[in-house]
């Protein structure tokens, strides 16, 4: 074969992949299965731009136009809804945080970050893989899902552009590349119900439970119960990462001694990284203390003091920040924003969280919510929590984990509300399905850190294969834990 019969070839697979996306979003609309013509909008929508970010049919970039694409034909939303849709007060958080690491990049404190990491983990790329996820695991214990993907993605990029993947298209084209960036967004993830300052979903959990027993579920009580079970899916999730999701290079380059060295001739920290470091250290130290003050700080003359706009607003200092190093440079310049901001991040982040109020709006979600609902067992404990969980984590991965708690949540409790044998009803049904929720790994649109990694350069068709699995494999960990723990033991625990 020649190479234009080769390009040829290429190009008709991918015009091929381009006319599929909206073939499935049009069949959608004609399938009663999928509910009313609403939800169908959704659904559709969600398919097509689930085919194109797998197989690359277009520009990821363009996948992430596709809701306001449908509405230029068919106003399934009012237009400035759909566009609504995209904006997200995290956007200051994404954007603050991702200004902040150029001035790492920069200056940098990335490559000493990394170096750091790599003397720990050393350059086998599995290692570092699984080291990646279990760090932003723990980190996820107490913070969002969206802010730890903010604050470690662009320390693993920078661990990943010390090894010679210095482009998005180099990260998306290798697997070693793309697992650490997934790690990290998994790890995001699989601690999101650890504590209820975990994310999105564990806020909606709470509120939902607090109503139901009728007083106020303390921080300790939640974590006693939802840490065990996120640590048993952690090591569960760890080892299939270490195991089947194999890597086209066993190592990276260099080895522990050599990054001691580098990290030797690097020197002490320079003024302008203590001052990009420090200002971001000070703001996560507010945001994992915001517990303790943040009946200080309300009203509209606090608002500034939101960690998302902290971040936004440390960024814009570093623009008027003058550097020491290098005269009449400022510590963030819009040269260096050309050279070390991840634009993909601006397009991808927003479009999966757009993804995922689209599927809420359109009631999508109440639809796959509606077919969950012919599960309700009469047959005993196992088989209702096992349904729940599984259908709990389908709904996670296809919209978002807090959409499914908003939909999966007062379910649960409408169809346990009064089970017999166990004390307090549907309690040990929230636990287990709300922990179900947070295994949600294959769409860009289940969490915010699956968003930010994408904009790093985390291939999706990757993401999606092995989340998929992932997320079977946790929720098939998790149900056991809960099913010996309430239908075997009979515990009270939960």
């Amino acid at each position: 074969m020649t190479e234009n019969q080769a390009l040829g070839l290429g190009n008709s697979r991918k015009w091929h992949h381009i006319v599929i996306g909206p073939a499935i979003f049009l069949a959608v609309q004609f399938l009663s299965f999928f509910g009313p013509q609403e939800a169908r909008m959704g659904f559709g929508i969600l398919f097509w731009m689930v085919y194109w970010w797998v197989t690359v049919a277009v520009d990821i970039k363009v996948t992430c136009l596709v809701p306001l694409m449908v509405a230029a034909f068919h106003e399934y939303m009012p237009i400035l809804k759909v566009m609504e849709a995209y904006a997200h007060r995290d956007a200051f958080l994404i954007v603050g945080a991702s200004i902040v690491t150029v001035a790492w990049a920069r200056w940098g404190f990335a490559k000493r970050l990394a170096l750091h990491f790599l003397t720990r983990f050393g350059n086998d790329t599995r290692r570092q893989m699984v080291g990646w996820f279990l760090l932003t695991g723990l980190a996820s214990f107490i913070m969002g899902n969206t802010p730890v993907a903010a604050v470690f993605a662009p320390i693993a990029v920078a661990a990943l552009i010390y090894a010679g993947y210095e482009t998005f298209e180099q990260r998306w084209n290798s697997k070693a590349a793309s697992n650490v960036l997934i790690a990290v967004a998994w790890g995001a993830s699989v601690g999101g119900m650890a504590t209820p300052l975990g994310g999105g979903q564990a806020v909606v959990t709470l509120g939902y439970l607090q109503n139901y027993v009728g007083h106020e579920v303390f921080f300790i009580d939640w974590s006693m119960r939802m840490i065990p079970v996120s640590l048993v899916v952690m090591a569960a999730m760890a080892a299939f990462m270490y195991l089947f999701m194999k890597p086209e290079v066993g190592t990276f380059k260099g080895g522990r001694e050599f990054y001691r060295q580098e990290l030797r001739e690097m020197g002490p920290m320079s003024y302008e990284e203590k001052v990009a470091f420090f200002g971001f250290m000070v703001i996560v130290a507010l945001a994992l203390t915001r517990p303790l003050y943040v009946d200080f700080v309300k009203g509209p003359f606090f608002a500034w003091m939101h960690p998302s706009r902290m971040f936004f607003i440390l960024a814009l200092i570093l623009f008027f920040f003058p550097s020491r190093r290098s005269p009449g440079e400022n510590i963030v310049s819009i040269d260096s924003l050309k050279k070390h901001f991840p634009l993909a991040i601006l397009f991808i982040w927003p479009a999966a969280i757009a993804l995922g109020r689209i599927l809420n709006q359109t009631g999508a979600s109440a639809v796959v919510g509606q077919w969950l609902a012919g599960f309700v067992a009469t047959g005993g404990d196992i088989l209702s929590i096992a349904a729940f969980s599984i259908g709990g984590n389908a709904l996670s991965q296809v919209t978002s984990d807090t959409a499914a708690a908003g939909v999966m949540i007062p379910m649960v409790i409408e169809a346990f509300k009064d089970w017999g044998g166990l004390q307090l009803g549907a309690v040990p049904f929230i636990w287990a399905v709300g922990s179900a929720i947070s295994w949600s790994y294959a769409v860009a649109s289940s969490t915010g850190a699956q968003g930010v990694v994408a904009g790093f350069g985390a291939n999706l068709k990757r993401m999606f294969v092995f989340g998929m699995i992932g997320g079977v494999l946790s929720v098939v960990v998790s149900t056991l834990y809960f099913i010996f723990v309430i239908a075997v033991l009979k515990s009270d625990f939960y």
